[in-house]
């Protein structure tokens, strides 16, 4: 299965995405969008797209960027050179 077909299903089981969760979502009928809104609590990522599912897709990816540079940083204050 696709990563992109995982992150759907998990998002579309429980509501959220790695603590990330839609506070918004606004359909434009005259250019063919939806733009999403999505946060954390503390941070609010934007995507927009054709469809929701586009849409989706690059909210997921922002959120597993922000995830990954967030645990690369943590791994990096673990590290102690002698």
């Amino acid at each position: 299965m696709c990563k992109s077909n995982k992150s759907l299903n998990q998002y579309y089981k429980t509501g959220n995405y790695k603590g990330f969760y839609k506070i918004r979502e606004r359909v434009y009928k005259l250019s063919a969008k939806t733009h999403l809104t999505f946060s954390n609590g503390e941070k609010e990522l934007f995507a927009s797209g054709q469809f929701i599912e586009e849409a989706l897709i690059k909210i997921f990816a922002q959120i597993d960027e922000i995830i990954a540079v967030k645990e690369l940083s943590e791994t990096k204050d673990d590290v102690h050179c002698p």
